[in-house]
């Protein structure tokens, strides 16, 4: 081949090669979309999750995006799901909602998801897995502890099943102002009474005096 030609085939390579890398970004959302569709009609959802939620993080302001979330809280809600996070749908109906423009009739389909995800204890689960975390970065400390006195043979700290100071602060705070509440309730329907038996008392007295010769 000529060098002249040469020179144009690896131009038009060149220009055709780019024309597909601007072309790419539009394609590539669209396609991850698919394949994690796909993911969720095989029940695989561990993947599924693993591509729409950056999908939806990059694309959110976009159809493609909005997709890829509505499919995530579904994924969420899924009873199929062993590991799905009620927490996590919830969070997504709620960053739906507040998406600009959104189409009213996907207004009350959000809402729905969120609700949804609420009844079936979404709330519950966060604070459940809040626990587990706290529990586990109890049980790492305690392991690091004793790993460092072992290391600087210093003796094992005691520990103590009893409560602490500020937690049982809060206890008896909150039993306080159940106690509260209960004596407020209490005063209202005493008073409430003493309403309902003077206007019986004065009833009395005109039938009384009604009767009265």
């Amino acid at each position: 081949m000529k060098p002249a030609r040469l020179r144009l085939a690896l131009l038009a390579l060149t220009l055709s090669g780019c024309a597909l890398i601007r072309g790419e970004p539009a394609a590539m959302p669209e396609r991850q979309l698919e394949r994690g569709l796909a993911a969720l009609e095989a029940r695989d959802f561990v993947s599924a999750r693993a591509i729409l939620d950056p999908l939806y993080r990059a694309h959110w302001q976009d159809a493609v995006g909005q997709r890829a979330m509505l499919a995530l809280i579904a994924a969420e809600l899924d009873s199929r799901n062993p590991d799905r996070q009620l927490w996590a749908a919830a969070d997504l109906s709620a960053r739906y909602l507040n998406i600009e423009d959104l189409p009213r009739w996907q207004v009350p389909v959000a809402e729905a998801l969120y609700l949804i995800a609420q009844e079936l204890g979404a709330s519950e689960q966060r604070i459940a897995e809040a626990e587990a975390e706290k529990q586990q970065a109890n049980v790492e400390r305690e392991e690091v502890q004793r790993e460092l006195q072992a290391a600087e043979g210093t003796r094992t700290l005691p520990t103590s099943t009893r409560e602490s100071v500020p937690a049982r602060i809060r206890r008896l705070t909150g039993e306080r102002d159940d106690l509260q509440r209960r004596l407020t309730a209490a005063e209202q329907r005493l008073a409430a009474r003493e309403v309902e038996l003077q206007a019986a008392q004065t009833e009395l007295e005109r039938i009384r005096k009604t009767l009265t010769p």
